[in-house]
């Protein structure tokens, strides 16, 4: 240190007490600064959160999927579609979502992600929840589609009252490929819709468990790539915190 022409540096002047108000926080609960962000895992949805709602850009992913398929094909899938809007009309998801929305991603991973090209298929999962959460029954699908597409409906169809999930399931997975691979597509939209809904903790537990002990099982013996989507998001942190599973 310099003894003589040296300058000492000013003292800085102490720090004034902080004037913001501070609310102390209750025993047990964690104060929090700012409101929670619900941060979704990047592989929940392939195509992007922000689209998962988005009914336009599902619809325009669709029309590109069905030229794919052969003209009468096409012309079947369209009219489901068309006819599954028409009985859903002013029914909404949890999320607030127009309803058609559901049945119209179902067709889409099934052509988009694993690549189903059979009319049929796409057909029955347009119309899955006709007969259950309208007034449509199986002998209008199926005057209107045939045999083929009416009894995959059939098959999708829980018949409440009369039947329990797992029974349900237990029946599907009975059924034909084609029907438990519709079933892993509806499942799998299911989980991805999660951070729509103002579901319960238990609510969340109990669909968690459904598609754990019933779907995934029902998956493993269809269709591996459905298997491993499914599992990979029963699994992932944030569906287990949601589910309160960890």
């Amino acid at each position: 240190m310099k003894k003589n022409g040296s300058s000492r540096r000013a003292k800085k002047p102490p720090a004034k007490p902080s004037t913001r108000s501070r609310t102390p926080a209750k025993r047990g609960v964690r104060r929090s600064v700012s409101a929670p962000t619900i941060r979704i895992p990047v592989h929940v949805h392939p195509y992007g959160t922000d689209m998962h709602r988005d009914l336009d850009w599902h619809t325009k992913k669709f029309q590109k999927l069905t030229r794919r398929l052969p003209e009468d094909g096409q012309r079947t899938v369209e009219r489901a579609l068309q006819v599954s809007k028409e009985r859903h009309e002013g029914q909404t998801r949890l999320g607030g979502s127009p309803y058609i929305i559901h049945p119209l991603r179902i067709a889409n991973i099934l052509m988009g992600e694993w690549n189903v090209t059979d009319p049929s298929v796409v057909g029955a999962a347009l119309l899955h929840d006709v007969v259950e959460d309208t007034q449509t029954t199986i002998k209008e699908v199926k005057d209107l589609f045939g045999d083929q597409i009416g009894k995959l409906v059939d098959g999708m169809t829980m018949w409440k009252g009369s039947e329990t999930y797992e029974i349900y399931c237990r029946r599907v997975s009975r059924g034909p490929e084609t029907l438990r691979l519709i079933k892993c597509a509806d499942a799998l939209d299911n989980l991805r819709s999660w951070h729509e809904t103002d579901a319960s903790p238990e609510g969340l537990t109990l669909w968690w468990r459904q598609v754990n002990d019933h779907v995934l099982p029902i998956a493993d013996n269809t269709f591996p790539q459905a298997a491993t989507t499914i599992r990979s998001l029963l699994q992932d942190r944030w569906f287990l915190r949601m589910a309160n599973m960890e």
